[in-house]
């Protein structure tokens, strides 16, 4: 129910305002909302079908001297957008891959690498 505020009345309310205020708020509804009758649980928000799709990529760092986690993951970042730019990934944000990051140390700097694994989901 909304209540509306006649011209006559807003001048009485504000018998000092100006022409251009009263054309303006000629007719000033009640600031109230007014409520709409829907169910206070609608239907839930579906998400995407293929979150559950993912790829997931996972790279593997062979190092004499391992990084800390962080920094191995964060060192990543351009391969994965190698990966994204050579059209292997559909994309690299996270509702597209699972990312993995692991580290394995090794005896010599001969054998330092960084593997990368593409597992796509089975369909």
């Amino acid at each position: 129910m909304s209540l509306s505020l006649s011209p006559e009345r807003f001048k009485q309310l504000f018998p000092h305002a100006s022409k251009s205020t009263l054309e303006a708020n000629g007719q000033i509804q009640d600031a109230k909302p007014e409520r709409h009758e829907t169910p206070a649980l609608g239907s839930p928000v579906q998400g995407k079908e293929e979150s559950s799709n993912r790829v997931t990529v996972r790279f593997t760092g062979f190092r004499v001297r391992p990084l800390d986690p962080d920094n191995f993951a964060g060192s990543v970042k351009d391969l994965l957008d190698g990966l994204r730019h050579a059209h292997l990934i559909p994309g690299d944000e996270p509702w597209r891959i699972n990312l993995e990051t692991k580290q394995v140390k090794v005896d010599s700097f001969k054998y330092e690498r960084t593997e990368i694994e593409l597992i796509w989901p089975e369909a």
